[in-house]
């Protein structure tokens, strides 16, 4: 008890010793000014007081900590702890070829808990959430372990990211474990939700009035490397590699633009035995029925991706923005021979279809979003919107990482997407999103790694409504 007296007292003393360095400050500026004392030995007593103001506020801000109800390590600078916690509403509409429909209406909830600390030119960056699918924080109403009630079961919580940071210099960042994906993209070629595992650069450089960015990811993507003497005992793994290069820029005072060109590779060198991605038929039909043969399989991808935004300033708090996505998997003929030649092993038939349905290696996307808000971080009362179109080729893109809601995972799917939100509070936001999709390629499945409808899709539909709470 008396250390708790003593340190409010503590406080107020190097408080007015803080203040009483200052007055001094602005005594030698009075005198130097009066020609009392030179510039120089004004100088000199400044940088005196200086030198003691700072040791005060050194010892004040330990003080500060110590008598705080959360205290860290004198080695951390600063930590700040954030997170949200989200409630939804979801309905899922899909139709297969043969009229088959399934609706799936759930309540879901999230939650995201984490920590940013600060030591030097270190740094860190560690969050927990719900959710094991890597594509999703959610967890469903009433889904439990062991098919129990869920309200009489806990939840797990993960590690979603485990991230170790340096800063070499004023433009250079180096990041190791589980980090966020630090690439400039969108939504039809990563879920917001997958980080990546591995090493991670970025680079951010001002060239004039041109903002210059790089990042690049190193990613263990599937297992580790472990080599044998015996042939086909390697353990199946597969390495993601990521270069990006970009820049924003002003164009005028009321217009900016922001474009990357990225190349991402998968490497699939160390899989042994591991079969290559096959799509399912587009007649194929019924609840459950097979989308393909090792649909989670990454052979030949080697894409080019080019994201793009073009923002028009309209008036001090609202904003028109353009954007763009395009993507071309380089190796997309190799993928769609090696489905062919894997299909026509087991069945012929089935290998002349994929063969006729050819080889679609091309994704793109293209929107528009209106925004308002009053200053740089959101405050109550801002909201926005965003309305884009996507298509989506069924050998352009890994289906283990394109978005979990609007095409239900899925690729070989064109459709549109409507998303809102709007600030009740600084730190409360309401959330509407709708969307819809058709296959692409009616020959071919609507492929997915996994999916939260269990038909081969020929149309989807997705409304959902959620409020989320941050701090």
């Amino acid at each position: 008890m008396k250390l708790l007296r003593l340190l409010p007292m503590t406080a107020m003393a190097l408080a007015s010793m803080s203040a009483m360095a200052d007055s001094t400050t602005d005594l030698v500026n009075a005198l130097v000014a009066k020609g009392v004392l030179t510039e120089e030995e004004g100088k000199l007593l400044s940088k005196g007081h200086e030198s003691e103001k700072a040791a005060q506020d050194k010892v004040l801000e330990k003080s500060s900590k110590a008598g705080g109800k959360v205290t860290i390590s004198d080695a951390i600078d600063n930590a700040t702890i954030y997170g949200d916690i989200r409630a939804r509403y979801e309905f899922r509409r899909g139709e297969d070829s043969s009229n088959i429909t399934e609706d799936r209406e759930r309540g879901r909830y999230k939650l995201v808990l984490g920590v940013k600390t600060n030591a030097g030119d270190f740094y860190s960056d560690i969050a927990l959430s719900m959710g094991a699918n890597g594509r999703s924080d959610n967890s469903t109403f009433g889904n439990a372990a062991n098919s129990s009630n869920g309200s009489n079961t806990k939840e797990t919580v993960y590690v979603k990211r485990a991230l170790l940071g340096w800063k070499v210099t004023d433009w250079l960042k180096v990041e190791a474990g589980r980090v966020a994906n630090p690439l400039y993209t969108t939504p039809m070629v990563w879920d917001g939700d997958l980080t990546f595992e591995g090493l991670v650069e970025k680079v951010e450089y001002q060239w004039g009035k041109v903002n210059l960015f790089a990042n690049f990811a190193q990613s263990q993507y599937i297992g580790d490397r472990q080599d044998f003497t015996i042939i086909n005992n390697d353990r199946v793994t597969n390495d993601l590699m990521a270069f990006q290069g970009g820049a924003k820029f002003d164009i005028n005072e009321r217009v900016s633009a922001k474009a990357a060109l990225t190349f991402t590779k998968f490497s699939n060198d160390h899989a042994p035995g591991a079969g290559p991605f096959v799509p399912g038929l587009g007649s194929d039909s019924g609840r459950g029925v097979s989308l393909g043969t090792t649909t989670t399989a990454t052979n030949d991808i080697r894409t080019i991706e080019i994201p793009a935004e073009v923002v028009f300033k309209l008036n001090d708090s609202m904003k028109l923005m353009a954007f763009s996505d395009y993507v071309t998997n380089l190796d997309g003929k190799d993928r769609y021979e090696a489905a062919v030649a894997a299909a026509t092993a087991s069945s012929a038939t089935r290998g002349a279809v994929i063969r006729s349905a050819g080889h679609d290696d091309k994704a793109w996307l293209l929107g528009v979003g209106l925004s308002s808000q009053q200053g740089k971080q959101p405050k109550r009362g801002d909201w926005s919107s965003r309305l884009w179109y996507q298509d989506v080729g069924i050998y352009a893109l890994d289906p283990n990482t394109v978005d979990s809601d609007f095409m239900d995972s899925r690729v070989n799917m064109k459709g549109i997407v409507l998303k809102g939100e709007y600030f009740l509070r600084d730190n409360v936001v309401v959330n509407l999103a709708v969307g819809h999709a058709n296959r692409k390629n009616d020959k071919l499945s609507a492929a997915a790694s996994q999916s939260d409808i269990a038909l081969n899709l020929d149309s989807f539909s997705l409304y959902q409504m959620d409020i989320t709470y941050r701090f």
